[in-house]
């Protein structure tokens, strides 16, 4: 019996649990992505059943078969430097047994999605094989609603280990049971009402499979080594589309960044829950209380938000010799700070810690081997979830910024903030002489880059706030002063998060705006990192904590509520420096200015140019801003947005673009195929109403795209004659059905007809050989308009022309 509709939907419900199971584990960083290992299991479990049952193994060889297979897999999968081609050595087995321990260990500890170490997903691999296994067992066994339901009870497990809530993959469950029971009452129905076999059919069938099998296996063996490897490379890491999340972050790590139950870093930072998040015992030569915790930083602005845009990448920790690049790492003094970090109740894929890491360890050596290093920042990645009582140490040095040196201009004197303030006696350069290098930023344009649409009121206004001074840090120091101690700016987090282009500049300029300089963390990093391109300092924001509160164990207690973004800027003598510039009022984020020994806002004041001078000095590196009529304030420029939300992500990437290409190829190759299966299923089920001539048609048709098409002049004995002797029952009762007197023909001829097509039909497939079949799918030579005669069932023996 044959299980068409059956074999679809047990396909469709190994792929429903493969995207379940795409919920516990992590994308893979290196090497062939865990998916394409799922999916070739399946189909090796069920090629080999399939042709051991053709075969006519009997059930426990087919069993022994197969786990001697599945067997060399998980040992090829999970040791494969132990293996000798595929087969296992004496080294195998005690690596096999680590391997599979320690997934064990993640498997009953860890919280989902875990790491897909290759203990992992080698047991993965064996379930899938055995879902492909069972496919085909119980389909060719008669057995078809163990086949289609197997992979539906492997789902729910997969259900139960993920814990998050299913959503619509409820849906699909609920849709792949029905339709897989569906499956099967439409093929049992249609095996009892309409089959037309006999015993030669069945004679033919077992002749035929075994070949088959075997070329089925050896298509399948030849696809899981070399096309899986190519594709490798067109499949995202990430393993999530852009829809997947409502968080404002793009590129590689959209999404990645949760809290539980699964919110986004972003809405978090308006929380004001006092749940901790993670403790930390910090010891070094750095006040505590004045160490922030990143998370990571966000290099690109899109108009609409900022996000990871560069192209640094992931890396493992084995394979980098320092965490950040030594062409950004900070070049003025720092100071070795030995962070012990215990999580609490946050969940999620970064890892915090002070800036910059230079060592990390953990006495749990799953954190160790999941450790990743986000490369142009040093951000630590952990390829899970972090979960509660993980614990890790880092040993960073934290820059201390140096004043003297940051106070000099270009020329090694004091640039005017710091001379007045020299002047005055409220800062001393010291008598020992200054040594500092300046250097330039990797990818300058990079940090420098605005969109083309952001206008000129934005840039206007922050030329103005840094006019008259002569240094970057002169100028960040007045950009954080602007937000912090001037321009009536207010923390608050009662507003709706996530602001456009449109909506920053008519939060900083227009004084009708519902929220006008009212807002929280976001969008001040978002301002100032802005304005500060806009004046020619590379900037980037930061995702991250703020120090955190002081334990009675002598611990810092990080909470909910400690969730912060700011801003770092860069200063060629130094490297990246933080600037804050929330203006929040519980002093738990300290800026830059908190680091100057004076009141910086009154020196700012005292440098500003006088009146008459302009208020648009062209600053290093920059040209002169057009004139700009719309500088009043109260004026509002409408900048029009697209349909696309504020949650629009920079444009497909590529890889997608890659999987579109490739899908489109594979539609263009299988059409003629699949033209050409339709027109056949449509010629049987014609045959099965009685149309005679629907079951000779294709004969010849087939016989044509083999290249031995029979002459317009032949008549059907003749070409019955040319063909196989299976065809003469067919040609004879076409005969007469065709130029005998019209009538309807009788059940036997009918019958007779269809068996003698079917065994013609397998005649064919013995004898010709796999490529030449393969030839005649792709075949023209019967679409060339040639009229076929045909048998409509209502007139027996009245011919009809078919196009």
């Amino acid at each position: 019996m044959v299980y068409r509709l059956s074999w679809v939907a047990g396909g469709a419900g190994i792929l429903l649990a493969l995207g379940r199971s795409s919920r516990l584990l992590r994308p893979t960083i290196e090497g062939l992505p865990w998916q394409a290992v799922m999916i070739a299991a399946a189909l090796l479990g069920g090629a080999i059943t399939w042709a051991a049952v053709a075969y006519r193994i009997r059930g426990r060889w087919v069993t022994v078969l197969n786990f001697i297979a599945a067997t060399l897999t998980l040992v090829r999968i999970s040791v494969p430097e132990t293996t000798w081609f595929v087969f296992p050595t004496t080294a195998s087995v005690p690596a096999l047994g680590e391997e599979l321990a320690l997934a064990r260990d993640v498997i009953g500890s860890g919280i989902a999605p875990v790491m897909p170490f290759a203990g992992i997903v080698a047991v993965m691999a064996v379930v899938f094989w055995a879902l492909g296994a069972v496919l085909a067992w119980g389909l060719l066994a008669n057995r078809p609603y163990v086949a289609v339901l197997a992979p539906l009870l492997v789902y729910l497990e997969f259900a139960v280990m993920d814990r998050r809530p299913g959503g619509v993959w409820t849906v699909w469950l609920m849709l792949a049971i029905g339709a897989s029971l569906l499956a099967v009452m439409l093929d049992q129905r249609r095996s009892g009402t309409g089959l037309l076999t006999s015993r030669a059919t069945r004679r033919a069938l077992d002749r035929s499979l075994p070949s088959l099998g075997i070329a089925v296996v050896g298509a399948v063996v030849a696809v899981s080594l070399l096309a899986g490897q190519a594709l490798a490379g067109a499949v995202p890491r990430s393993g999530y589309l852009a829809w997947r999340t409502s968080t404002s972050l793009t590129g590689e790590y959209l999404g990645s960044i949760q809290y539980n139950p699964f919110v986004g870093i972003r809405q978090s930072l308006v929380s004001s829950s006092t749940v901790p998040v993670f403790s930390a015992r910090v010891e070094g030569g750095v006040d505590p209380r004045t160490v922030y915790w990143r998370l990571l930083t966000l290099d690109s602005f899109n108009g609409l938000q900022w996000h990871v845009g560069g192209g640094a990448g992931i890396a493992s920790i084995d394979d980098i010799d320092t965490f950040e690049p030594p062409s950004t790492a900070f070049l003025g003094p720092v100071s070795r700070v030995t962070s012990t970090v215990t999580i609490s109740q946050l969940q999620m894929d970064w890892l915090p810690a002070p800036y910059a890491p230079i060592s990390f360890s953990s006495p749990d050596r799953t954190v160790e081997r999941g450790l990743r290093v986000k490369r142009d920042d040093g951000s630590l990645r952990f390829d899970a979830l972090t979960y509660r009582g993980m614990s890790y140490t880092v040993i960073s040095q934290v820059p201390v910024p140096d004043l003297r040196v940051l106070s000099l201009g270009d020329d090694g004197d004091p640039s005017v903030v710091f001379a007045a303030a020299i002047e005055d006696g409220a800062f001393d350069l010291g008598d020992e002489p200054l040594e500092y290098t300046t250097r330039s930023l990797p990818d300058r344009a990079h940090f420098l880059d605005l969109p083309d649409d952001i206008g000129n009121r934005i840039p206007n206004f922050a030329h103005q706030q840094v006019a008259g001074l002569e240094t970057d840090y002169e100028r960040g120091l007045a950009l954080e002063a602007l937000f912090k101690t001037g321009g009536g700016f207010q923390y608050s987090t009662q507003i709706v998060p996530g602001h456009s282009a449109t909506d920053l500049e008519a939060w900083l300029l227009d004084p009708s705006s519902p929220n006008y300089r009212v807002g929280y963390c976001e969008q001040y990093a978002t301002a100032m990192g802005v304005m500060a391109r806009a004046v020619g300092i590379p900037s980037r924001v930061v995702l991250g904590f703020t120090p955190g509160s002081y334990a009675d164990d002598g611990t810092f207690v990080v909470r909910d509520r400690n969730a912060h973004a700011w801003v770092e800027l860069w200063m060629p003598t130094q490297g990246w420096v933080t600037f804050d510039p929330t203006p929040r009022g519980d002093g738990v984020n300290p800026g830059a200015l908190e680091a100057i020994p004076f009141a910086v806002a009154e020196y700012l004041e005292a440098a500003l140019p006088e009146p008459g001078s302009p208020t648009q000095p062209t600053l290093p590196g920059q040209t002169p801003l057009e004139e700009d009529p719309t500088t009043d304030p109260s004026v509002v420029t409408t900048v029009p947005t697209t349909d696309a939300g504020e949650n629009a992500s920079p444009g497909l990437p590529v890889p997608f673009r890659a999987v579109g290409i490739g899908l489109l190829v594979v539609a263009l190759v299988a059409a003629l195929p699949v033209l050409k299966w339709g027109r056949r299923r449509s010629r049987v089920r014609r045959l099965e109403d009685g149309d005679i001539g629907a079951a000779w048609v294709e004969i010849v048709d087939r016989l044509t795209d083999l290249g031995e098409g029979p002459p317009l002049t032949a008549t059907p004995a003749e070409i019955a004659r040319r063909a196989t002797a299976a065809l003469a029952p067919l040609a004879v009762i076409y005969a007469r059905a065709a130029y005998g007197p019209p009538g309807t023909p009788s059940p036997e001829d009918v019958a007779a007809a269809g068996e003698s097509f079917q065994e013609t039909e397998f005649q064919i497939v013995g004898r010709y050989s796999l490529g030449r079949r393969i030839a005649s799918r792709y075949s023209l030579r019967s679409l060339r308009g040639r009229a076929n005669i045909s048998l409509a069932s209502s007139g027996f023996g009245l011919p009809q022309a078919e196009t």
